[in-house]
């Protein structure tokens, strides 16, 4: 299924943000909750549950919205391990599935925010996986699939970080988002090592230097991706997720490639 992520509208309110998408045509959505960003704060919902589920239910139904998936990331870095962040992180995540399961939600994206460039990578890297593994065991709990994003400029940002994820959480599962490596140069097939662990896919054009582009700007091939995804029996979304920025419509070009992705789905 092709869903549209609300960061193509992240500089909205919640409600602007979902009118939007749904009168440019979309019915399913891939809901931002991220902390001290978009489009609503975990920790907002941790402490006020029924105030942020009725918002965000009046949305989806007041703009004929179905949410299939969500992006979420808490207000605490994932390398924070002091005892009051780790508490508050693991509370907000809880209740984000809780709300995920409240609206039949049964994938998530988990934004795993910034490095620290005062410590050693090693160290960030070690003390976020420590975090990564109290996660999953709490999206298992609560009968939701958690994809870790290996986002830019988190401590998960290259190949061997990844590698060592796997080595630390074998059965982890993760976001296929290619435009992070190939911004950093690398391809597509450099990415698909991590393929057949996605549960949840982001997807835009992007190119060498460039996180995203307009498409038919970059260099994302689509075509490959869904044909990849074919043979390796995929079952997850296409979550359609451009950047709101200040030089074009990400809304509109999100348009754009979900007419691409339809056409290639169909053939």
């Amino acid at each position: 299924m092709i869903l549209c992520s609300s960061v193509v509208r992240s500089a909205d309110t919640m409600e602007d943000a979902l009118a939007a998408i749904g009168g440019a045509g979309f019915r399913d959505v891939d809901l931002m909750a991220i902390g001290r960003w978009a489009h609503f704060n975990p920790a907002e919902l941790a402490a006020d549950y029924g105030g942020v589920v009725g918002r965000v239910e009046a949305a989806l139904s007041g703009n004929g919205l179905t949410m299939r998936a969500m992006n979420i990331g808490m207000n605490a870095q994932m390398h924070d391990r002091r005892r009051e962040s780790v508490e508050a992180n693991l509370r907000e995540l809880g209740a984000l599935c809780k709300l995920m399961r409240y609206f039949g939600v049964g994938h998530c994206a988990l934004q795993p925010l910034q490095k620290d460039a005062s410590r050693p990578a090693a160290d960030v890297l070690r003390d976020s996986v420590d975090s990564l593994e109290e996660y999953y065991g709490c999206a298992s709990r609560h009968g939701v699939s958690l994809g870790l994003e290996l986002h830019n400029n988190s401590p998960f940002e290259t190949v061997e970080a990844a590698r060592y994820v796997y080595e630390r959480i074998p059965e982890a599962t993760i976001v296929f988002d290619p435009t992070h490596f190939i911004m950093d140069g690398l391809t597509l097939q450099d990415s698909e090592f991590v393929m057949g662990k996605a549960v949840h896919c982001h997807i835009r054009d992007a190119g060498p230097g460039m996180i995203q582009a307009r498409l038919g700007e970059g260099t994302v091939d689509f075509a490959w991706i869904v044909r990849r995804f074919n043979e390796l029996g995929y079952e997850g979304h296409l979550s359609i997720e451009y950047l709101h920025n200040d030089e074009w419509d990400a809304l509109a070009e999100a348009v754009r490639l979900k007419a691409l992705l339809e056409g290639l789905l169909a053939g």
